[in-house]
């Protein structure tokens, strides 16, 4: 592969609908796009500007058009889909999952293909979302002969290469989601407190939007621990007691997730070296819900 390699994707979701075009602009020929829906797959291959990418080949289609076949499928499908396949010597097969090793590609290492994980640190939401890949960190774990290729791709692409070991990639990938879907989680719980409150609905979304933008530009710059705030990171915990109070009146299934955040954040504040005061906070929290004296 002295040459940038040619790319084909099966599966024709959020993630080729990004990574086809992103690909061809930093200089690598689409070759084809397969997907159990032709109309999906139509859509990847239109986005690729001035490709003529076929968009309706089957995936064995791809897989002989292509050097390196990303498999965009779902986790599950990413196995059966490869072992389905007839691949060829020298070629690169590549999923794009965080948490799953190469185990899946094995089929494809046995017709002599090089096997490779390269997973975007990076959301891929609904169509229309904001999604860039400047800058985004990309996870790879991959056969020798392969890893260079695909940091290659990340560097293209504006991205940073980063070597994630089978061990490794579970927790991996744990942290991509607790830093996405489950912050996504959390603000929209931050949202339903807001209404419970009885404030103006409509201005929930931008107070906790500028407040949680803030939040990650100041861990990024100094770190979680300058970043923090919060009750628990002063020991203040007559304010603790007041938000416990609240929730248990107003919002009790929330009780246990604002105790586990609430735990953890004055474990971090202890770490960092803040005054914390002398307060017992896991047996606080085990006042108000039961099993929290048990969290770490």
């Amino acid at each position: 592969m002295a040459e940038l390699p040619s790319i084909g994707f099966i599966g024709a979701g959020r993630v080729a609908g990004v990574l086809a075009p992103a690909f061809a602009a930093a200089g690598y020929r689409v070759a084809a796009v397969a997907s159990r829906s032709v109309a999906s797959a139509e859509r990847v291959a239109a986005l690729v500007p001035g490709a003529v990418a076929p968009a309706i080949q089957s995936a064995q289609g791809v897989v002989d058009a292509a050097e390196m076949v990303f498999l965009t499928t779902s986790d599950g499908a990413i196995g059966p889909v490869a072992d389905s396949l007839r691949w060829r010597d020298g070629q690169a097969a590549v999923h794009c999952s965080g948490a799953l090793t190469l185990e899946p590609l094995a089929a494809a290492r046995k017709y002599g293909a090089l096997v490779g994980s390269w997973h975007p640190f990076q959301t891929f939401g609904a169509d229309g979302a904001s999604t860039t890949l400047e800058g985004v960190t990309f996870g790879i774990e991959a056969d020798a002969g392969l890893y260079d290729p695909l940091a290659e791709l990340a560097e293209r692409v504006g991205g940073v290469a980063l070597p994630v070991p089978a061990g490794a990639r579970a927790l991996y990938h744990a942290a991509s989601v607790m830093s996405c879907g489950y912050l996504t989680t959390l603000l929209h719980e931050a949202e339903a407190l807001w209404k419970r409150a009885g404030l103006p609905p409509e201005a929930a979304g931008p107070a906790i939007g500028v407040l949680a933008e803030t939040t990650l530009a100041n861990l990024r710059r100094a770190g979680a621990g300058a970043a923090l705030s919060g009750p628990t990171a002063r020991g203040d915990e007559a304010t603790v007691r007041l938000h416990l109070d609240a929730l248990a009146a107003s919002a009790p299934e929330l009780l246990p997730l604002y105790a586990a955040v609430s735990a953890r954040s004055a474990v971090l504040a202890e770490e960092v070296g803040r005054p914390v005061g002398e307060t017992d906070w896991a047996a606080l929290f085990a006042e108000y819900v039961p099993r929290a004296g048990q969290e770490g």
